[in-house]
């Protein structure tokens, strides 16, 4: 099982060298601005949030799979999740997801996220109060996520998705993937995990846009015709575990911990914990530390509920996040789950 491991991360690690992205360069540095779709990185579940997203080995509900792929093998036989996030500047993020067993230890299923905002009126430098004209913002992601239960200890998973962005009619589209695994080690309930998320190639908005430039010889100014440069999408590699450190049968503690390396910044780590009471409340909370973007973010906490319906469990979470830039948004999340 471990050489079955080794070799899966050597295949991420190659991976990363073949798509010309270093996912492994010199820790630390600045390297925030430098990628494409980082809507990508807005946390799409409270239960995940709330404990800082440190759940790349944590098997929480349908939105997990967002986090690990590999995670999908270890729900249960049908399990959904929408979310609902209110984002700073009356921005908002839907996200859905949807797993299933189909077939003895295989597992499909569906992810689907949007960041959207009401139609913004056209300012110029004459008109500073509106020209009359609207433009859209929105950003969209589909994804099909396949993963397989290899042992009872073992899983792993693949996501191949479909980013796009449309700014004002400049649209900018992506295919990307997803990787992870999930490994029980055995000792008492401590799990580790790894994963690779919005990996592939660099992307652009199509077509073209006027540039004004000066001869610096004659000093006359002309328009040429240009395309967009092209930048990396905002790939991140996660390594964590997670253990329930206090266990009987009315109260548990799960402990998590996970490095999270991106592309387009430095290093950071986040840390949760979670408490949950006859497995039907739960309390939450989060750290982050070495975050240095604009969702720069120090913690977090959350609370959740589990209603039993029957044949089905039916899951409301929130979450809380305390951000350095921006205004702190609130996630809710509410699931439903096939015992």
């Amino acid at each position: 099982m471990n050489i079955r491991m080794l070799i899966i991360m050597s295949i991420l690690s190659l991976l990363s060298e073949v798509g010309g992205q270093n996912i492994f360069p010199v820790l630390g540095g600045q390297r925030a601005g430098t990628s494409v779709l980082t809507f990508l990185n807005i946390g799409v579940s409270a239960s995940a949030v709330g404990m800082g997203e440190s759940v790349v080995a944590l098997e929480q509900n349908a939105a997990s799979m967002y986090y690990n792929p590999g995670i999908i093998a270890q729900l249960g036989p049908m399990e959904m999740t929408a979310s609902h996030v209110s984002w700073p500047a009356d921005i908002y993020y839907d996200f859905f997801a949807l797993s299933k067993k189909v077939y003895r230890r295989h597992y499909l299923g569906v992810t689907a996220g949007i960041l959207h905002m009401a139609p913004m009126q056209e300012t110029t430098e004459y008109l500073p109060h509106g020209t009359g004209n609207y433009f859209v913002f929105q950003n969209t992601v589909i994804g099909l996520v396949y993963g397989v239960k290899m042992t009872d200890r073992f899983s792993f998973g693949i996501t191949g998705k479909l980013v796009s962005e449309n700014l004002a009619g400049n649209i900018m589209q992506a295919a990307l993937l997803d990787m992870g695994t999930f490994y029980w080690t055995g000792f008492k309930s401590l799990r580790f995990s790894a994963s690779l998320s919005h990996f592939g190639g660099q992307a652009k908005p199509d077509g073209t846009y006027e540039k004004r430039t000066l001869n610096q010889d004659t000093g006359e100014e002309s328009i040429i015709e240009t395309g967009f440069e092209p930048f990396s999408p905002p790939t991140v590699f996660r390594v964590g575990a997670a253990m329930n450190v206090f266990e009987t049968k009315v109260q548990t503690i799960t402990a998590t911990i996970q490095l999270n390396h991106p592309v387009d910044n430095a290093e950071n780590i986040s840390a949760g914990i979670e408490y949950s009471v006859i497995d039907m409340i739960f309390l939450r909370g989060g750290f982050n530390l070495n975050e240095s973007d604009e969702f720069e973010k120090k913690y977090s906490f959350g609370v959740g509920l589990n209603i039993p319906l029957g044949l089905f469990n039916l899951t409301v979470d929130y979450a809380y996040t305390n951000f350095i830039h921006l205004t702190d948004p609130n996630r809710f999340t509410i699931g439903l789950s096939m015992k």
